[in-house]
């Protein structure tokens, strides 16, 4: 599903035979793409729907030389590149080998055949060093000591990406973005959704970590494709327009009855409160009701109060470039937009780093406990034992050191009680501004189909 039209160009999806590769392919195919191509260590699923849409061609990204003659083939307008191991285990080397050193091959691959739009697929993570992460945009720097390798690894491939990126002036040069996806999940999870239905098939669902109050983002994994095709769509497109930061921004996603008595219409409308710790700084502002005609299929009493940003904001200082803050520390007396190399630049999608999310953080065991729930296996929360995050911790340290002692892989682990008790939750506003991203499927019926997949398909996947 997408709401952007076909471009008829030629895309090649590198990874198109993995989760989301296999998500991207999909919608490509879905919005009228006549000419996509999967690369890929291994075919697609022989089953998958696209399988006699997007024609299949192996490649392994840690070739330099058979990719670069590979792209030269294929000629591809648009590369597309999800191609990444599954973020678990120790694996450093193969981390490096693949996320880092496979990712300058890319690169390389797009440079000398010309192509000239490179989406690369990042990860949330790369800002995680253990610590909080709330309500976190695209100016959070990256850790000075990431938390994991996996997520080490794709902060560097994502730098290598942006770098590669060329100035708008250079109309025949490679342009780059990076999406980070938090959270994957839905049908063909091989990662999330096998583990926590692995805890439900264990009869653990009374023992959680922490105390649940810790807010963590999810993303289903067709709204992480549609983000993708935005992006695409936007590399060689005009900047977002300057004054569009202080308009609202009207959500285009179709919800169920019960999400839409949640969300808000618009950023600046009353109708929910703000998420912990994140006040809407335009709540208070008196309504405006459209006194204009209305278009057809405009819905009476829109609300249109412009936009408030605060100090905080990571569109303040292009709204008011006259007043000093962490963004402008030197107060400009030009206008902003009307440089082509000054702010104007900053609202590219080309060369920028972009959140992707369900836009609806929750607190880390309500997702679960959901799944289980829609598939049909509740929990009691008066029966849940809550074990606490030091405990914690101290516990997974002697798991870990007791498999280290008889050389095996410890199952409970310090990452694993970190990942569980840290809130996790990030800004999304750049990704709406600039890609025009709204995520098409809400986490109420997300959940619903993820559930019915794994009842259906994905229980296979659990170890026997």
């Amino acid at each position: 599903m997408s709401t952007s039209p076909a471009t008829q160009q030629r895309y090649v999806v590198l990874g198109g035979a993995g989760f989301l590769g296999s998500a991207i392919v999909r919608a490509l195919v879905a919005r009228g793409e006549k000419n996509v191509l999967i690369v890929d260590v291994r075919p697609p699923a022989a089953d998958a729907a696209t399988s006699s849409a997007a024609a299949f061609h192996q490649g392994d990204m840690t070739d330099e030389a058979a990719l670069v003659a590979l792209f030269g083939k294929l000629k591809p307008d648009v590369v597309i590149h999800t191609a990444s191991p599954i973020a678990s285990g120790g694996q450093k080397e193969l981390f490096e080998r693949v996320n880092v050193r496979g990712t300058v091959n890319v690169v390389k691959a797009c440079q000398q055949n010309g192509i000239t739009s490179l989406v690369f697929t990042s990860s949330a993570g790369v800002l995680f060093d253990g610590s909080n992460l709330i309500n976190v945009d695209e100016r959070m720097p990256y850790p000075l000591k990431a938390f994991d390798a996996y997520n080490d690894t794709k902060a560097r491939a994502e730098q290598i990406v942006l770098a590669a990126n060329t100035p708008r002036s250079d109309k025949a040069g490679l342009k780059t973005v990076s999406l980070r996806p938090a959270g994957i999940f839905g049908p063909g999870d091989r990662q999330a959704l096998p583990g926590f239905f692995g805890v439900l098939a264990a009869g653990r669902t009374n023992v959680q970590l922490g105390d649940n109050t810790n807010l963590f983002d999810w993303t289903y994994v067709d709204n992480v494709a549609h983000a993708h095709l935005l992006a695409a769509d936007k590399l060689h497109a005009e900047p977002y327009a300057m004054d569009e930061l202080v308009h609202e921004h009207i959500a285009a996603r179709i919800l169920s009855p019960e999400e839409r008595k949640l969300e808000r219409a618009v950023p600046t409308s009353e109708k929910r409160p703000s998420p912990p710790g994140v006040p809407d700084f335009a709540a208070d502002l008196p309504k405006q009701e459209l006194e204009r005609k209305l278009e057809p299929g405009e819905m009476a009493g829109t609300d249109i109060r412009p936009v408030a940003r605060s100090k905080w904001d990571q569109f303040f200082y292009l709204v008011h470039p006259t007043v000093q803050n962490a963004d402008n520390p030197a107060p400009q007396t030009w206008d902003f937009a009307a440089d082509e190399e000054g702010a104007g630049a900053a609202l590219e999608v080309a060369g920028q780093a972009f959140h992707i999310t369900n836009g609806q953080p929750m607190c880390f065991w309500d997702f679960p406990r959901a799944l289980w729930a829609a598939a049909g296996h509740p929990v009691n929360l008066k029966k849940v034992w809550s074990i606490p995050t030091g405990l914690g911790l101290w516990l997974a340290g002697a798991s870990e050191t007791f498999a280290w002692l008889t050389r095996r892989e410890a199952q409970f682990t310090q990452f694993k009680v970190t990942f569980s008790c840290a809130t996790r939750y990030y800004n999304v506003e750049k990704a709406r501004r600039l890609l025009g991203y709204e995520p098409l499927v809400g986490m109420e019926e997300a959940v619903k189909r993820s559930a019915q997949w794994w009842q259906e398909e994905g229980h296979k996947l659990a170890p026997k």
